[in-house]
């Protein structure tokens, strides 16, 4: 269905947070991923405790494939496949089926059109704010934005073939928490202009300076920890950003409408409870990168 000229069911939207580590369950997170990835390809790795005693066990998969089980927790590097290792920082401890996640990027094709490139595999376009990624253009431009939502670069000029390399560079779902449901969002974009008059001079002259974005929502209050945590964890620069759905048309209210996706900082909270009025947070956020929009499906 095309985009309507009128919003329906709109101004709600998501909260998500990027679980440390890729880590989903209730005991002890203490699994730290080695940067060494080799792989000839882009792949993912699943790790999760499947026994516990003195010490725990772990089995791993990579890219969906089949379980190597009952890996005794050494304390040390371990080694899965393609130089990607993990270490515990303790043998016992844990808890069984807690599990952890990463996505690395290697080589990873895209699509090209003029000066952008796109990840070709919609996979793994969700990608970490918080990584170090090398795009590479074989035409030599240089890559000057990003779209981490998207899995979009913008470069200096038309590019010819590109690719993608970084550890722990593409988010699965597993990696994402959803911790908060929005409500009455807005956010805005400006450029910052500099003025380039002269004397003599009768219209003015601008230059354009980095466009930035940031907003606002309030959300229905959780309280709960994960979001506090993150909250925390943010402003002593660990895990940081957040990633935002804003929907504006979502006709059958399942996440498929027009929306904006957008990492973000949180640089406030504060939480109201007007008489008669359900408890809400009011967030305040800075965007990180460019806010991208997805269309109705």
């Amino acid at each position: 269905m095309a985009s309507p000229s009128t919003s329906t069911h709109g101004k709600y939207g998501a909260i998500y947070r990027l679980r440390p580590n890729g880590f989903k369950g209730s005991g002890l997170n203490d699994l730290t991923f080695g940067t060494g990835y080799s792989g000839a390809a882009s792949a993912y790795f699943e790790i999760v405790i499947d026994g516990t005693g003195t010490p725990d066990t772990f089995k791993w998969r990579k890219d969906g494939g089949a379980w190597t089980e009952t890996v005794n927790i050494t304390g040390s590097a371990q080694a899965l496949s393609d130089d990607q290792t993990i270490t515990f920082a303790a043998t016992t401890g844990h808890t069984a089926t807690d599990q952890w996640v990463i996505g690395n990027l290697k080589d990873e094709d895209t699509t090209e059109d003029g000066t952008d490139a796109q990840i070709t595999a919609a996979a793994h376009r969700l990608i970490n704010p918080n990584a170090t990624l090398v795009w590479s253009d074989s035409g030599g431009e240089t890559m000057l934005v990003t779209d981490y939502s998207q899995g979009k670069a913008e470069f200096t000029g038309n590019v010819t073939i590109v690719t993608v390399t970084g550890a722990n560079g593409f988010i699965l779902a597993a990696a994402l928490e959803k911790v908060g449901y929005l409500i009455d969002w807005s956010f805005n974009a400006s450029v910052p202009m500099a003025a380039m008059n002269y004397q003599g001079q009768e219209w003015t002259q601008v230059l354009p300076g980095q466009a930035a974005a940031n907003g606002s929502a309030n959300s229905f209050f959780i309280g709960s920890d994960s979001f506090f945590d993150a909250i925390k964890e943010s402003a002593e620069g660990g895990e940081q950003y957040f990633l935002l759905q804003l929907f504006n048309y979502d006709p059958d209210q399942d996440q498929t409408g027009d929306h904006h996706n957008c990492w973000v900082a949180c640089n406030s909270l504060a939480v109201n409870a007007p008489i008669g009025d359900i408890v809400k947070e009011a967030i305040n956020f800075d965007i990180h990168g460019i806010p991208s929009f997805v269309a109705n499906a």
